[in-house]
């Protein structure tokens, strides 16, 4: 079967999910708004959005595909996903691909897990306080903006650069391969559980403790 023209679908909800879970390879924006509907914005090859799914359990909305294409297309052309919803605070990426999200709510707390993802996570924040788990995979992530507490955890191939978040408490689960990069303003805890080093960006918090259960070390620098 060939991709197809490229073509945009538009989907909406009246409901709002608190969980979101995607899946296969997307390229995924998620932009939090006032409205208590969800809108969903598609667009990738006609035949291969023909075959998009969704699944709604509880209050945990569950995103995918299926490719038949993959040998008659151009694999350079991703499906793209707009994600439009009040406040989801739990995400969950299976698959491949890049997710960007813009999120602003100083009340709200947060949690992205990656599962094995191979690609890109990117977000922009302004939260009570953001978790970010990388469960093994090659994902590279970046997070910016500003949180109360910070929570981080990387493993395999997967590395978490969190500079650019100002943040109060930060707790750090270096437990991955690439250099893990964080700030804190008060308080900060480390566990080195592998060779790689945790960098944090001066001035040093207030007070800091480490716990080293593999040879990486903790580095402050400019």
């Amino acid at each position: 079967m060939r991709g197809g023209d490229w073509v945009e679908v538009v989907e909406v909800y009246e409901v709002s999910p608190r969980e979101l879970i995607l899946n296969n390879h997307m390229n995924v924006v998620v932009e939090m708004w006032d409205s208590a509907a969800t809108q969903l914005v598609w667009s990738g090859p006609e035949n291969i959005l023909a075959y998009r799914w969704s699944l709604w359990d509880g209050d945990a909305l569950e995103l995918g595909h299926e490719d038949r294409c993959q040998w008659m297309r151009d694999l350079g052309a991703n499906v793209g996903l707009t994600v439009r919803a009040p406040d989801i605070s739990k995400f969950a990426l299976h698959g491949q691909g890049r997710f960007d999200a813009l999120m602003s709510n100083a009340d709200m707390a947060v949690t992205v897990d990656a599962h094995a993802y191979a690609g890109y996570v990117m977000l922009e924040c302004e939260l009570d306080s953001l978790t970010v788990r990388l469960h093994a995979g090659a994902c590279s992530a970046r997070a910016e903006g500003t949180v109360g507490t910070l929570s981080l955890f990387a493993s395999g191939l997967s590395g978490v650069d969190a500079k650019g978040v100002q943040a109060q408490r930060v707790f750090v689960n270096q437990s991955a391969h690439p250099v893990l990069r964080f700030q804190a303003e008060e308080y900060a805890y480390v566990a080195l559980n592998s060779h790689s080093n945790a960098v944090g960006t001066l001035p040093m918090p207030e007070d800091y403790y480490v716990v080293r259960n593999g040879s990486g070390q903790l580095i402050w620098e400019e």
